[in-house]
């Protein structure tokens, strides 16, 4: 442990100390005097003197203030301290002083921002130096954390809860280690930090719950759907509505015959008008009808819409993924066709040799001089020479855009895999919507069957019976006979319908046990889901008790409360010092605070391995201090105008 200790400390036109010496010799001692006198001003000395700051960390200017709260100009705030440091004596000085300059055009000087002095051994530092200094002493928020008793307990909760929590040194795989019921949560933490996943079986759950919940009503929906079809069918069988229907068809071919051998003719026909404005009137209540059936499917077809717009644009990126798959592919065949090409001609160049012929004169065929042919042969060398190396570059250059060409093409090739999965997943949601779209349609009821159709229907039968009564006595009867065929063919299509309805009920039957085998999985992933929270919660509650454990056990007085558990069995965060069970912040008493900020000083301390000298006030308040194994300055409230030293 590195051990710092303070032989000498003097101040001079410091805060509102003129000049005072401290020399506690690296021993404890004690400071007392009146409240004002410049006890806690001591203390802001030193911290000021290494960090230029005060006991709560803020920055501190130093300057003596008048009767008028204001600077007194021409004083120097100066602190020089010896510290002892692993037994070896450093002198520190750091003074503040007054900087003026006198601008071009003015007589008077005008004030500037003040400048620091720093000195080490009597040698000048620059800031750099001095910072770098200190810092072989340990962090500055460490230092000012021990310097100051009370600074830790003053300190946000969350930066004292981390440094708590750092001080075990407990990992998520030792608390699971000591409970092998946690077990199960060795996998997700190799993944996933314990509030990540937290958050993710939440969204889990709460869309299991979203799927849950709109079940119900998808079933009711299917459900009396079948119960609708079911009750206009009866109890007819398939077979028998089956047989019905041929023996209509029977009477159908039966009556037919009969209106062929009736002679056709012409009939007055004076309400022609009025039929045609029924089958008008028909025609519209049809297209209402149509309308408002349309708008039950008109959300799942712009789901559809929608779905296939996004196949199309991930088909689309799957066509251009394998149009550039196809151009690079052929480049690397051209780039391999023309390094095969470039090597043929690099061999041909290595192997080309000086034409023999060139030393002869063409003139007068008689041989050249020989310092000619010399200069020739080398000419000819230089140049092969020279084509070899372009062709060594080029080559080089051509290999190069090739493993570029080639690292691209697998690159484009893993994305036209990862694009055709992606389209292949859209396609089967596509298919899904599709399908749900068509059982829909399936089951909606026919404009025939409706109240509307009928009562029209109706209608036109009373008119059309008009027109057969304004016709001669075959004409009567010939439509007589139509009526009775068309009768029969209604009876023909609704049993038909009946058949059709009754082959549809299987469809429901299906649909629905579908959609609860569908509920009861959804149930069982939302169990699971609620075991692995209440796996996180119990590996949280015991995480909770393995920290509190292993961090109260390094104080003696102390004990830290870190988590509270909530109403729905959650944890929150929190930082609560406690003392024999009274809350530090709300009812424990000024001295048996101070004992416990002197515990919290002596085991961070330990935990940090340094040991500095300690400012401990209002000490008046505490019958007995607790021990600690640093240098202790005690700051007591006394009947003293001066400060008093007490050297032990």
């Amino acid at each position: 442990m590195k051990k710092i200790t303070l032989n000498r400390i003097s101040l001079k036109n410091f805060k509102g100390l003129e000049s005072f010496v401290f020399e506690p010799l690296g021993k404890n001692a004690t400071v007392s005097g009146q409240n004002g006198s410049g006890k806690t001003t001591l203390a802001d000395a030193l911290l000021w003197l290494l960090f230029g700051k005060d006991t709560r960390g803020a920055k501190l200017n130093p300057k003596p203030l008048d009767e008028h709260n204001q600077e007194k100009l021409g004083l120097e705030p100066t602190v020089e301290a010896v510290l002892v440091i692993d037994g070896n004596e450093v002198s520190l000085k750091r003074v503040q002083e007054e900087k003026w300059n006198t601008p071009r055009g003015q007589l008077e000087k005008v004030r500037g921002n003040d400048t620091t002095k720093y000195t080490i051994d009597g040698v000048p530092k620059m800031e750099k130096e001095w910072k770098a200094h200190l810092e072989t002493l340990g962090a500055e928020n460490i230092l000012q954390m021990l310097f100051d008793s009370t600074f830790f307990m003053k300190m946000n909760w969350k930066n004292r809860r981390e440094i708590l929590v750092n001080m075990t040194g407990l990992t998520d795989e030792e608390i699971i280690a000591k409970d092998p019921a946690l077990k199960a949560i060795e996998k997700i933490i190799k993944e996933y930090s314990i509030d990540d996943y937290r958050k993710v079986l939440a969204s889990r759950k709460k869309e299991i719950k979203r799927q849950i919940d709109g079940l119900p009503a998808r079933i009711q929906e299917v459900t009396e759907m079948f119960a609708k079809a079911k009750a206009g069918i009866g109890d007819q069988s398939a077979d028998e509505i089956q047989e019905q229907v041929f023996e209509y068809e029977a009477d159908v071919s039966e009556l037919q015959s009969k209106l062929n051998t009736i002679a056709a003719g012409n009939a007055a026909l004076d309400h022609q008008e009025e039929l045609s404005n029924l089958k008008i009137k028909l025609a519209e209540a049809q297209s209402a009808y149509l309308s408002s059936t349309n708008m039950e499917t008109r959300s799942l077809q712009d789901d559809l819409n929608k779905q296939q717009r996004i196949v199309n644009e991930i088909r689309s990126l799957v066509a251009e993924a394998e149009h550039k798959k196809s151009l690079l592919s052929t480049h690397i065949d051209e780039m391999a066709v023309f390094l095969e090409n470039h090597l043929k001609e690099y061999y041909a160049l290595k192997n080309q040799t000086f034409d023999e012929h060139q030393k002869v004169c063409p003139t007068c065929a008689q041989e050249l001089p020989a310092d000619q042919v010399k200069t020739m042969v080398a000419t000819f060398e230089q140049k092969r020479s020279q084509n070899m190396e372009e062709n060594v570059a080029q080559g080089k250059a051509a290999r190069d855009r090739r493993n570029a060409a080639e690292t691209e093409l697998a690159e484009i090739v893993n994305e036209y895999k990862r694009l055709s999965q992606k389209l292949a997943e859209a396609e089967e949601t596509l298919n899904k919507i599709n399908a749900e779209l068509v059982f829909i349609e399936s089951s909606t009821q026919k404009f025939e069957d409706t109240d509307p159709y009928k009562k029209i229907q109706d209608q036109i039968k009373i008119v059309q019976q008009k027109i057969l009564n304004a016709t001669t006595d075959t004409a009567v009867e010939e439509q007589e006979l139509k009526e009775q065929i068309r009768q029969k063919r209604q009876l023909i299509a609704e049993a038909q319908a009946k058949f059709q309805r009754l082959a549809s009920l299987s469809d429901y039957e299906n649909r629905i046990e579908e959609l609860k085998k569908e509920d009861a999985a959804l149930k069982a992933q939302n169990q699971d889901v609620e075991r692995e929270l209440f796996l996180l919660d119990e590996f949280t509650r015991k995480k909770v008790s393995f920290l509190e454990e292993s961090i109260n056990s390094k104080f003696e007085l102390v004990k830290f409360k870190l988590f509270n558990i909530l109403k729905n069995g959650g944890l929150e965060e929190v930082c609560e010092a406690t003392y024999n069970g009274i809350e530090y912040g709300t009812s424990l008493n000024t001295g048996a605070r101070i004992n416990c900020d002197l515990d919290i000083i002596n085991t961070l301390s330990k935990e940090f391995g340094l040991s500095v000298p300690v400012f401990v006030d209002n000490t008046e308040s505490v019958n007995n201090l607790h021990q600690i194994n640093s240098q202790m300055i005690e700051l007591r409230v006394s009947k003293n105008k001066n400060l008093k030293v007490e050297v032990m």
